[in-house]
């Protein structure tokens, strides 16, 4: 069959693509940016989710691509952004896709929603809409509206999705990864994970019996995986998996998690954030006996969602990444902190004498300590914004030159107790790792 699907790139729709043509299907990768591989452009359709929520345009993309029997939507953000945001992402795009999709007549339509606590049993008499995150509300806005169309088709609404290339699972991986874990509130809260070969496996099931003309015309199916874990075991399992030790876990106040889940908005990530914090504490469960029987096999528990993994891979991986954050931040600190205390917290007149037995005397002397200080807070206001391979070569040919000038006029200090030459030596290998950690740049 000819698939269209909406989020190629995305964790879900790679796996759905890579699985789908394994079987033989024939797939157009709906994306929101080309890959960099020509060989994967011709097969890719360009798409603005953010911008495409009228069914006019659909309905030509459509005619465009010719006979698609099946669309699937993988659409999703767990973050929104004024550019990006929940209603038009989760709902206008979809709806108008799905209104579209249905008029040309095509053989099925499956969208990827997300679990929810009015998912648990008899649920749904007690969980108003509004108590749903704004996340949950755009998707079950989209739910609705296909469900009321004649087309063919399967809603899954899937718990955490496990997989070694998932963002959450990398995150949760990182955070098993360290010696002390915190735990929101008791860390007691509920989920039931589903491994993504299990849902990509659903979808495979779902499209057999689409093509045999058995398949069930509406279905709502709660993807989850065997049973319910607590937050705390399923960190536990992660790092089994990673073949760590045991870990210290101490529990963070639910007030200070919703002010770090608002304040990490702001960072370089797209998992932590009030609506994952909302929907974590509402709990992430239901009856996984519909799903079970559409993947037709046993559910892969938490000891199997890596089995075929290298443990030591998997660790050195997770550690590497907030490894690395925690190189930049004591840089960062080094580097500003430096900074601050030449200007306004070491007297001025220590810093000129010193300045005076290296060679720059007067004037000069002043020029050079506002400068260097300078210096040291751009580079530590860098280090946190502004991350890269030459930052951290201009780093380190700084700090040796640093060394060196030091060494050679002020010699006293190779032999100072407190070592503040020779300390340079740990925040040069800091910034070799980064170095050697640093990735190719790809369009």
């Amino acid at each position: 069959m000819k698939i269209l699907i909406c989020g190629a790139h995305g964790f879900v729709g790679r796996h759905l693509s890579r699985t789908l043509e394994q079987a033989g299907h024939e797939v157009i990768h709906g994306v929101h940016q080309f890959s960099s591989e020509t060989a994967e452009r011709q097969r890719e359709l360009l798409i603005d989710y953010g911008k495409d929520i009228s069914v006019e345009i659909w309905k030509k993309r459509l005619a465009a691509l010719g006979t698609v029997d099946i669309v699937i939507n993988a659409v999703g953000i767990l973050m929104q952004t004024k550019e990006m945001p929940f209603t038009a992402i989760h709902q206008a795009a979809p709806i108008a896709l799905f209104q579209a999709a249905n008029d040309a007549g095509i053989h099925g339509i499956l969208q990827i929603s997300a679990l929810g606590p009015d998912d648990r049993e008899h649920s749904n008499l007690s969980v108003e809409p509004t108590q749903l995150s704004s996340y949950l509300q755009t998707k079950r806005a989209a739910d609705q509206f296909l469900s009321q169309l004649a087309c063919p088709h399967l809603i899954l609404r899937p718990s955490l999705i496990v997989g070694i290339d998932g963002a959450s699972s990398q995150l949760f991986r990182s955070l098993a990864s360290l010696p002390v874990i915190a735990l929101p509130g008791n860390g007691e809260q509920e989920l039931q994970p589903v491994h993504i070969d299990d849902l990509c496996l659903c979808v495979r099931t779902w499209l057999s019996q689409i093509e045999n003309q058995n398949a069930v015309s509406h279905q709502i199916i709660r993807a989850v995986g065997p049973k319910p874990i607590s937050y705390r075991e399923m960190l536990v399992h992660y790092r089994h998996a990673m073949n760590l030790p045991p870990a210290m876990f101490v529990r963070i106040p639910m007030s200070v998690m919703h002010i770090s889940a608002s304040l990490a908005r702001h960072l370089p990530q797209k998992v932590f954030a009030p609506e994952t914090l909302q929907m974590l504490e509402q709990g992430n469960v239901a009856d996984s006996l519909g799903f079970t029987e559409l993947v037709g096999q046993t559910l892969r528990g938490a000891d199997d969602w890596f089995t075929n993994q290298h443990t030591q891979a998997l660790a050195a991986a997770a550690i590497a990444n907030w490894s690395q954050l925690l190189f930049r931040l004591m840089l960062a600190f080094l580097w500003i902190s430096t900074g601050i205390i030449s200007l306004w917290i070491y007297p001025r007149e220590d810093s000129l004498h010193l300045l005076a037995q290296v060679g720059i005397n007067g004037e000069s002397a002043s020029i050079v300590l506002y400068l260097a200080s300078g210096i040291d807070m751009l580079l530590g206001i860098a280090t946190l914004s502004r991350p890269h391979r030459n930052l951290w070569l201009f780093q380190s040919v700084l700090i040796l030159g640093y060394s060196f000038i030091i060494a050679a006029c002020l010699p006293e200090f190779l032999i100072h107790p407190f070592a503040p030459i020779l300390k340079n030596l740990a925040i040069l290998t800091i910034l070799f790792v980064l170095v050697a950690s640093e990735k190719r740049a790809t369009n």
